[in-house]
């Protein structure tokens, strides 16, 4: 009888320690709540932009290339940081890394150094910036004559 005794209150411990973890949870969510991750599909061809607070923290690609057994990419700026057989597998690295904050941060490129890489290899997220590009007075090394 001894034994059931204790696995009665172990429950009731295993129960009272999850009501208080969701009190717990509950609590600071309210305090300071945690930004939830948004997946955008910008061109409906396997390009997904990843953004928490209305910024880009990562992208989401394909990789279409022949034998690839992971063609799921997961790239914060230009670099490769996760690879896998699923877009949800990716999400997923996404927003667990965000949520334990490491996730690398991504490194912003301007305009002006897109325009000094070579073009075939600007990715989609950086040829959407070059169109909405506008050089400045003070940027162009000409002056009208």
């Amino acid at each position: 009888m001894l034994q059931h005794s204790h696995l009665v209150s172990t429950d009731e411990q295993i129960i009272a320690q999850a009501e208080l973890n969701a009190y717990i949870s509950q609590q600071a969510q309210e305090i300071a709540p945690e930004a939830e991750v948004q997946f955008i599909d910008l061109n409906g061809f396997y390009n997904y932009e990843a953004q928490a607070n209305n910024q880009t923290i990562a992208t989401i690609t394909s990789d279409c290339g022949d034998f690839v057994t992971q063609p799921w990419v997961v790239m914060v700026g230009e670099v490769e940081v996760h690879r896998a057989e699923t877009w949800a597998k990716c999400a997923h690295y996404v927003q667990w890394h965000y949520k334990q904050g490491t996730l690398p941060k991504l490194k912003t490129i301007s305009a002006e150094e897109l325009l000094d890489k070579p073009f075939d290899q600007l990715t989609y997220q950086e040829w959407e910036k070059l169109k909405t590009y506008k050089p400045q007075p003070e940027d162009m090394d000409f002056v009208a004559a």
